[in-house]
């Protein structure tokens, strides 16, 4: 085998190298979109979920610890809203 025929060979697997990781990339790409469906998926089966609790149409032992962080959170971020409406109407 001549040195020609040795560049070329290591011409075809950088070539091929970089087709796959061209792949790899275009699917990680896809991944972090899919992902990011499923996080707002969730995030809305969450906020249904939450408002059903809230309504009392749905009822379950395992969503008690959850929804009281939930509220916890929706009051402090109420509370903090309130402080920040006082603080305008001091100036």
């Amino acid at each position: 085998m001549g040195i020609f025929d040795s560049i070329k060979d290591k011409a075809e697997d950088l070539a091929g190298d970089a087709e796959r990781a061209g792949k790899v990339g275009a699917a990680q790409v896809k991944l972090r979109s899919l992902k990011g469906d499923v996080s707002e998926a969730m995030e809305a089966l969450g906020r249904e979920v939450f408002g059903l609790v809230e309504k009392g149409e749905l009822t379950h032992a395992g969503l008690d610890a959850v929804v009281a962080k939930a509220r916890e959170a929706k009051k402090a971020v109420a509370e903090k809203q309130a402080e920040i409406e006082r603080l305008k109407a001091e100036d």
